[in-house]
């Protein structure tokens, strides 16, 4: 037997003590970071970020196979330099929530644009889907917005180690949020419900994480396949819609900024197909805006429709629905500057 299979057989049997460590040290550093000043916290998560940089070789290798495909106008040291910036924002990030409880009371650490638009959708009393992606801190955007008396229920899916599953929801939970379970048999009764009582769904659509169905629509000039939940729901329940995303202010903190997305009212699977796009066009956006701010260690593009690499192609989609007509093209706005 080869010497990597043993190294994998010992890594399968040491996972669960493995985890279990982890999971305590994880904790541990959480309320350490609490104790600190904001100042100095942020200052170790950048370094945090700058070291995960230099060890982790898989997610950078990665990270720079994906922005390859989405910025091909960048030379290889553009693309290392808006990395190095992902990680650092990744170690900020974490430390960020260890510092939720000191946070929450400064209101100018976290401004918000567009308060109005769910104020207006909330008042129609048919509650809100808000559509976001893993772009900048989203766990501070959603706790954000909590703190300031919106009524939020997030979608997460259930991480595999229960531990860990246990860590984001003691924060989630703190931080006032409802959560909602995708992955449970009761999930979309407990979305209705959420809706009935008028609170704002917030669901991140960015991911393929190859369960339920999906549609392929453009990301970055190429088919990436796309969960279709929000848009079914909203068009199924008349819900209005907003985009949520946030991203780190130049001299520090955040800016929130709040859309809401116009429908016509219509229904179908073109409809669905498009509204799915536009979400998806919207996220594409905002990761121009802010390269250094999504994850891109994600595998957004593992799967084609039968090797069409393009929007040209005619979408394929699959899972229940099975929408088949064409996706419409993604954003193109100019990609903003980043330093490492």
């Amino acid at each position: 037997m080869g010497r990597r299979s043993l190294w994998r057989r010992l890594r399968r049997a040491t996972r669960g003590p493995r985890n279990a460590l982890l999971a305590r040290a994880i904790r541990a550093f959480g309320r350490a970071i609490g104790a600190l000043p904001v100042s100095v916290a942020l200052a170790l998560g950048w370094t945090m970020g700058t070291a995960a940089y230099g060890v982790l070789g898989t997610p950078r290798r990665l990270a720079l196979e994906h922005l390859a495909i989405a910025f091909p106008e960048l030379n290889l040291a553009a693309h290392r330099s808006i990395l190095r910036s992902t990680f650092r924002h990744a170690g900020q990030s974490f430390v960020e929530l260890g510092l939720w409880p000191k946070l929450a009371p400064r209101a100018g650490y976290v401004r918000v644009e567009g308060n109005e638009a769910i104020t207006a959708a909330l008042a129609e009393g048919r509650g809100l889907i808000a559509v976001a992606g893993h772009v900048g801190n989203w766990e501070l955007l959603a706790a954000t917005m909590a703190a300031r008396g919106f009524p939020i229920t997030v979608v997460a899916r259930r991480v595999n180690d229960m531990r860990f599953h246990a860590l984001i929801a003691r924060f989630r939970t703190g931080a006032g949020l409802e959560v909602l379970l995708r992955d449970d048999p009761a999930f979309l009764t407990t979305v209705r419900d959420a809706l009935r009582r008028n609170r704002i769904v917030a669901l991140l659509v960015d991911q393929d994480t190859g369960r339920g169905a999906g549609v392929f629509v453009p990301f970055f000039g190429r088919l990436a396949r796309t969960p279709p939940g929000a848009a079914l729901l909203a068009l199924r329940t008349h819900t209005p819609i907003v985009t949520a995303f946030i991203e780190r202010r130049a001299g520090g903190g955040h800016l929130i900024r709040i859309r809401p997305v116009p429908t016509d009212g219509r229904r179908g699977r073109g409809e669905v197909m498009a509204l799915t796009a536009k979400f998806t066009a919207e996220i594409e956006a905002q990761i121009r805006r802010a390269p250094a701010e999504w994850v891109w260690w994600h595998e957004r593009w593992r799967r084609q429709p039968e090797g069409a690499l393009d929007e040209q192609r005619p979408a394929r989609v699959h899972g229940a629905g099975a929408l088949r007509r064409a996706a419409v093209r993604g954003s193109s706005e100019p990609l903003a500057r980043q330093e490492s």
